[in-house]
This record gives C-alpha cells, structure tokens and sequence, in this order.
C-alpha cells in the first residue's frame, strides 16, 4: 500500500479490486480546511461506474456469502495489523481533508483497530442458526442469510470510523459493499478499499467510489445504486435532510435502509451535578472535533442557580482543554451557516459567550469580522438566554457552539420534556451526583442513548449505536449491527 502524498494525485475508484480512473470519468479538487487549499483531487462516480461496480460486487457475492466465518474473521485480524501500523499515514490524511487533530486521527485509528479484532466475537453466535420445535410435528431452522449486495454512503466527520462501519459489518455478514465515498474525505475512504484488499479481502467484495459533490449528482449516483435490482438494502450516515430524501428514494423502490442521521444532543444536569465535571464535559462534548459530530453536545438544560456558576467554569475551562484559539470548520458555506444561526439568536435576545481574546463584549461586531474572515474557522461560543423560537434551538449547528437552556431547579419534568420535544433523539447526556436518580430520568428520555456523567459523544463497536425520530433508525455496533445486514430464513421439516 502506497502513501499517497503527491498533490497532483487523483484518488480513483476502487473497483474489483483494482484502482480505476475512466478517461471520460468527471474529477472535482479536494480541500484543505481552514485555508481551503487544494489537497489533491478525486474520480466522482457515475451511473455507469456505479454499476460496473454494482456487477462486480454480485460477481463475488456467490462466493463470499460462503467463505467460513474463520476466514473473514482471520481477514479482519489481518486488517487490524494492517491499519495499527498506520498511525503517520492516517493523520496526514485526516490533516488534508478535514483538518483533523492528531487526537483525532489517533482515536479513529485505534477505535477502527478495536472493531476489526472485536467483531470476531460476536460474529459466529450471530449467525448461528436456531432450532424450533413446533407442536404441530414441524421443526424449524432459522437462519439469517446475508440480503447479497449492500449500498452504503457514508460521511465526512470521523472518515475512518464511519468509512469503517458502513461495510465492515455488511461484509463480516457475508454481504459484498459499493460504497460511495465522502466527498470531502475521498482519500481516507479509499484506503480502507485497499486496506482490506491487502489483508486478503476478495476482489469485488468491496468497492469504493467518491461520491460527486454536486448535490444533484449525488442524487443521480444514489438513485442509481438503490435502483439496481441486485441492491438489496443500503446503510446511509449524514444529515436528516439529506437522509430523508434517500429514504424516499429507497421506498420508492422497496429497499430498506439503515440510517444514522442528524442529532441535536442534549445534556441535561439536575441540581446536584458535580460543576467541574459538568463543564469538562460540555466542553469536550460540544468542541471535539469543531463540533463537528453527530453526537456532539448542542443543548445544554441547566438548572436556573448553576448557571452563573457553570458559565464562569466554562469560560476558565475552554482554553486549558482548547488552546487554539480558533476550531476549523470543514467548509465556508458551513462556517457561515454557523453564524447565522448565532447572529439570528442574538438579534432575538441570546447572549453570547466565548473565552475568545478578540471579543470585546460587541457581539455583532465580533460575529460580523468572523464572517468576514476567508479562513473555516471558528472560536468556541456559546450562548444563553436561548429561546423556542430562535432557529438555533431545534436546527443542528454542526460547529463549535452550543446553547444553555435554563429550567426551574425542581422543574425536572419541564427539563426532560424540553428534552423529548426535540425532533431527534441520538444521544443525551445526565449528570447528577445520584446515579439511581440519573437512571430513573434517564428511562423517561426519548434517544437511541443516554449517557450518566459522560457527554454525549459516546460510542463503542460491542454496543448498539443509532437514533430515534428524526435521528433515524436501524442500528450499528455489536450483533445488532449484524443482524440488520441479514435476513431471516425459516427453513421447516417434519420431525
């Protein structure tokens, strides 16, 4: 496997195996934020790659589906060496696409490493068919068979994680993948193409293709995928917009999906909560990785006496875990979507909060020379005073702020139905310094999780991982994971 770092470099696609970069094949620039410097460019699929690829994954779906559960899990153990080795290569690419950290990188790596060694423990009881007696003189054998050809479209913000998770389970249930790769992230997701070939993964079984940036393109290559009769099911992580036009897509064709969308993350600490945890928490939950994480912390409910406190801890606590002064947003058309979220709450009452040396205690003015900046970058801020009716309050910011919402101290049913009327439910977050109180407000929330004392971006490969409502459904992680990526056969005989 070979480190890519020429600029001139074009990522191609992966298909069968091989890196494929057709003549008449459209490319687009990869950028570099905050500068948006052009890193090197990528091969964006088309209708016609998209079912060369789709033909090469049901060519090696008849063997794969049989290869013994030993020999995938000895593929994956080899993959897991592969990428612990890994470590300069990924952090570069992770610098050059999304201007991620070395913590970043590191993490991405090491969770990916986990998955790959983990899921050979689950995957055989997984799978293993059940034997029913019925009372009828009937036996049963049920057993789930993997659907064939998995689609799986996949995001930008934790690259390796999320490139990772789209087809290592499908392909560990003995489907074969076409993924189409994160626009702003093409380079990290075709490596984990020719990571998997390296350890032995057959050709075909998986493929890759940069999906095109132009939302109208992608809409085409998507259709396209989940139009193919050969596409049984698809897995699809990104944003509830965007997501729920797939899913339409989807019905309209009878295929199922599994989607991890957009959350609007909540913490919710009641009166007793310990406040330096408290705010090392929400600092690390709403700014990890710019904010820039389905999971990340966006509301915080705050009892109406912590909240002098809690702001002041916040503003010491942000520069000891924050340094830099500025968080890189992946894009501008982001940047300034943040922005105007904030500016919009601020014209209609909220206060704005940062440990920021440049604010001078003049909002519009500060918001206004971020805006003007040409550099994806953003300080850490939040804000108080935040109400219903601002548009920050239910839209998902994806950047480094996050709003204070304040309830009455013994108010906790207002907390947690303000909790429940949000239109997502991926992940929420409970302090309190009473586990057995935390667990009983913890049943009463609607979410995919919940978290005590630990902030809201939380996962685990050996724990089930997705949404409710508007945050989606399906789930990934564990054997959960595995049973979505198959079907279940009954199979009767007479006794």
């Amino acid at each position: 496997m070979s480190f890519e770092k020429d600029p001139s470099f074009c990522i191609p696609l992966w298909i069968n195996g091989t890196s494929f970069h057709p003549e008449d094949s459209p490319t687009y620039d990869v950028t570099t934020p905050p500068s948006q410097s052009v890193t090197w460019k990528a091969c964006a699929a088309t209708p016609s790659t998209i079912n060369e690829a789709i033909q090469s994954a049901s060519q090696a779906f008849t063997s794969w589906s049989k290869t013994s559960i030993s020999h995938r899990i000895s593929i994956f153990s080899k993959a897991a060496d592969i990428l612990a080795t890994k470590g300069d290569e990924i952090h570069y690419y992770f610098e050059k696409e999304i201007s991620g950290t070395e913590a970043w990188s590191s993490f991405n790596l090491n969770f990916c490493v986990g998955s790959l060694r983990s899921i050979g423990d689950i995957l055989e009881s997984t799978l293993r068919p059940e034997v029913i007696e019925g009372k009828d003189g009937m036996r049963g054998v049920i057993a789930r068979v993997p659907h064939g050809v998995v689609g799986a479209v996949s995001t930008w913000n934790a690259p390796l994680i999320l490139g990772l998770r789209a087809v290592l389970t499908p392909i560990a249930a003995g489907n074969t993948v076409v993924m189409l790769a994160a626009p702003l992230a093409p380079m990290t997701h075709y490596f984990i193409g020719r990571m998997l070939h390296a350890a032995g993964l057959p050709a075909g079984v998986l493929n890759v293709l940069p999906a095109p940036p132009a939302p109208k393109d992608a809409a085409e290559v998507v259709e396209t995928l989940l139009k193919h009769h050969r596409i049984r099911c698809l897995n699809f992580t990104g944003s509830t917009t965007v997501g729920r036009k797939v899913h339409e897509v989807a019905g309209r064709y009878g295929k199922p999906v599994i989607m991890e969308l957009g959350g609007k993350c909540v913490a919710l600490a009641l009166k007793n909560a310990e406040m330096d945890k408290l705010a090392q928490e929400l600092v690390v939950g709403a700014y990890l990785n710019s904010g820039q994480i389905c999971m990340s912390t966006e509301i915080a409910l705050i009892p109406t006496s912590l909240v002098p406190t809690l702001i002041e801890k916040l503003i010491s606590t942000i520069p000891k875990i924050l340094p830099h002064p500025r968080l890189p947003i992946i894009t501008c058309p982001s940047k300034q979507k943040v922005l105007r979220l904030i500016t919009s709450a601020v014209q209609k009452g909220a206060i704005l909060h940062t440990a920021s040396p440049d604010y001078q205690g003049y909002p519009f003015t500060f918001l206004s020379q971020l805006s003007q900046d040409t550099n994806s970058s953003l300080p850490p801020l939040f804000l108080t005073k935040v109400t219903q009716e601002m548009d920050i309050y239910n839209t998902e910011s994806f950047g480094p702020v996050f709003c204070i919402i304040e309830y009455e101290d013994d108010n906790i049913d207002h907390a947690i139905k303000m909790a429940n009327d949000l239109e997502v439910g991926l992940s929420v977050s409970i302090f309190s310094a009473n586990e057995d109180e935390a667990m009983n407000v913890a049943a009463e929330i609607d979410s995919g999780a919940v978290h005590i004392n630990h902030m809201t971006v939380y996962d685990n490969p050996a724990f089930p991982h997705g949404g409710v409502k508007a945050s989606g459904f399906g789930r990934f992680g564990g054997k959960w994971g595995i049973e979505e990526f198959t079907y279940i056969k009954t199979i009767t005989a007479v006794i």
